[in-house]
């Protein structure tokens, strides 16, 4: 009996009609996952379940006169899978022409199961096909297949895999115990470990796949994930590179992830602190990766001097010093001093925010004041002079004296958690004297309160967002103790006074052009713009501290603070399309008002209050981004007319 391999016959045709054709696949299979951050990886893997035959037996196979035909077929070599199933997966059975194809088909075809050639030092050994002397005398040749069986698997051993459990790795690996380590299939369980990674924003290889020596069937899975080896910092010539650090949730020595990068980048936006982020990521070695950020700062220091009019103050001078990275910190510090407008009176007011004051990012904000509130304000172009003691004068204000503590602390991903302390004294008044009933808005006293927040932030940006939302519950709690500014006020919300305020905040942005790219997250987009607010009120609440609705920030087209009350509800939606770099067109349409309490029998003039009745207010703007932050100017019709708003960022 003469025995021809395969790769005898391709150089020439062996004497014999009959040949042993064996195609033995590679050591291992190769699959990389993350192909940025590692090479391939030899390796080879076992099946879950037997999978069907890749070649049908042709129930009809043609044989050509005078050829041998398969009487019989006997596997030999065979551990865990039986012989039926081997000459399935074959593709050949008895009565099937015994010639050089069909022996190479059935080597061939038995190959490709990936069951065979684990332990074959060459390609001709993971299945041998031969037949007994050929032209026997009955016309039936008795084929042999000798197969060399790939380990049966006893169990799996994953080591590495990072973030990811292993737990989650074996949950994709089609193995279990008592089938035979198949190469084919673990090369489709290494593209779904590679999509679970991928999909979760890591990168990682397949670093090793072995056989244990020492414990026959223990399959050993090395998984390499790649880490972030450095992180630099350039462009900052201020900002300290603790900033960066404190910001990123990324640091080094963490597992690389695209994902968590991308948010650290619009944190860093977030800060307002810079003009531009960039990114670099670069392999410096198997799974290692290093980061380059490159900023530009934007200047945060402001020095001004000026006079301003305003529809609620009217003429005043103003000098501001300021900065938003104070120190190279990214601490804020702010002193703001007024003198005239109204009641000629001088307002200081002085703040300072630590955003980290320790590891975990819990911020602190303190602000101290002397300043002048002016509750109401009259049209800008035509003012009502007051002429008689009996006028009601819309120029009413409140001193107020105190100050505020803020401590909050994020957790999660995208929630913060605040606790706001308050304690002030105000000082009410009017400049033409409130006869009656509206005499009860003229309260004295002291006020103290605790509120507390929590938000949920998933904006792209916070200054400018295109997608995500944000929402925010509130709880306050206050205590008063109020006195009439003079004898005269009898009646109204005197003395001690315990208040509760509960409020919330929802707004929601979608893109029409899709979400910002990762590689420029502040994008220019058309946007629409949600938002719903809401709040309600118990016990007897000190005028000032009502809910107003109207004006720049709340009802467009109305006085600000046109409407007050216990309860307040307002809507709002906005389209923002981009004009220029730098320009932004805005269409609104505003739906709100502010009803019920203790003061529904105050008259001020202009400013008559009524049982619940939404107010509409539909207007356009446009937005101008300058190096002092985004100017806003909006002009809204509602049902008392029209009027024109001029105001810093955008609404909401």
């Amino acid at each position: 009996m003469k025995i021809c391999t395969r790769r005898t016959w391709l150089r020439k045709r062996c004497a014999s009609p009959f040949l042993l054709v064996t195609i033995l696949p590679a050591a291992g299979l190769g699959l990389l996952l993350g192909s940025e951050y590692g090479a391939l990886a030899q390796a080879a893997a076992p099946t879950q379940t037997t999978p069907a035959p890749q070649n049908t037996p042709n129930a009809n196979p043609p044989v050509p006169p005078g050829t041998a035909k398969i009487g019989e077929i006997i596997v030999i070599g065979n551990k865990t899978l039986n012989a039926e199933t081997i000459i399935a997966y074959s593709g050949h059975k008895i009565g099937d022409p015994c010639t050089d194809k069909t022996l190479d088909e059935i080597a061939t075809n038995l190959y490709k199961t990936g069951y065979f050639g684990q332990h074959s030092a060459t390609e001709e050994n993971a299945v041998r096909v031969r037949v007994e002397e050929n032209n026997p005398s009955n016309g039936l040749c008795k084929v042999i297949i000798e197969v060399d069986e790939n380990d049966t698997i006893r169990s799996v051993s994953i080591s590495g895999s990072g973030p990811i459990k292993p737990e989650e790795i074996q949950k994709l690996i089609h193995i279990k115990p008592g089938t035979v380590y198949n190469v084919v299939q673990f090369g489709s369980d290494v593209i779904d470990i590679q999509n679970l990674y991928r999909s979760q924003g890591y990168s990682a290889v397949i670093n090793d796949v072995s056989f244990d020596p020492n414990t026959p069937g223990v399959l050993n899975i090395s998984i390499l994930v790649a880490r972030v080896s450095e992180i630099r910092i350039t462009g900052n010539h201020r900002t300290k590179r603790r900033v960066f650090m404190r910001t990123m949730k990324t640091k080094e020595g963490d597992y690389y992830n695209v994902n968590q990068l991308s948010r650290d980048r619009q944190r860093l936006y977030n800060l307002d602190l810079f003009e531009d982020v960039n990114l670099e990521e670069r392999t410096v070695g198997p799974g290692r990766v290093a980061i380059t950020i490159s900023v530009t700062e934007r200047r945060t220091g402001t020095i001004g001097l000026g006079i301003g009019y305003s529809s609620r103050q009217q003429l005043v001078g103003r000098a501001e010093l300021s900065d938003s990275n104070f120190r190279g910190l990214g601490q804020q510090l702010s002193l703001i001093w007024e003198t005239g407008g109204v009641a000629g009176r001088n307002s200081i007011e002085l703040g300072f925010t630590e955003p980290w004051l320790d590891k975990r990012d819990t911020s602190l904000s303190v602000q101290l004041f002397d300043k002048t509130v002016y509750r109401f304000s009259s049209n800008l172009f035509n003012q009502t002079p007051v002429t008689s003691p009996t006028d009601t004068d819309t120029r009413y204000f409140e001193q107020r004296t105190g100050g505020i503590v803020t401590v909050s602390r994020p957790f999660h991903q995208t929630y913060r958690a605040a606790i706001s302390l308050r304690g002030e004294n105000v000082r009410t008044d009017n400049l033409a004297g409130l006869v009656g009933v509206n005499r009860d808005i003229l309260q004295n006293g002291p006020i103290y309160s605790i509120g507390g927040t929590l938000i949920h932030n998933t904006r792209d940006l916070d200054l400018d967002p295109v997608t995500g939302g944000y929402q925010s519950l509130s709880l306050q709690v206050g205590h008063a103790d109020l006195k009439p500014v003079d004898n005269t006020v009898t009646s109204g919300v005197f003395g001690t006074t315990n208040f509760g305020k509960f409020s919330f905040d929802v707004r929601q942005y979608y893109s029409l052009q899709g979400p910002r790219p990762r590689n420029k997250p502040d994008a220019k987009k058309s946007v629409v713009a949600l938002r719903l607010m809401a709040g309600s009120s118990s016990g007897r609440l000190p005028f000032f501290e009502q809910y107003f609705i109207g004006g720049a920030d709340t009802l467009r087209g109305y006085r600000e603070d046109r409407f007050w009350g216990k309860n307040m509800l307002l809507a709002s939606v906005e389209f923002r399309q981009p004009l220029a770099n730098a320009l932004t067109g805005v269409l609104f349409l505003d739906a709100g008002h502010a009803w019920g309490g203790s003061y529904t029998n105050v008259t001020i003039q202009g400013f008559d209050q009524s049982g619940f009745r939404p107010h509409l207010g539909l207007g356009l703007g446009i937005r101008v981004r300058t190096p002092l932050g985004p100017l806003r100017l909006d002009y809204g019709f509602g049902d008392e007319g029209g009027r024109t708003h001029f105001s810093i960022g955008n609404v909401f």
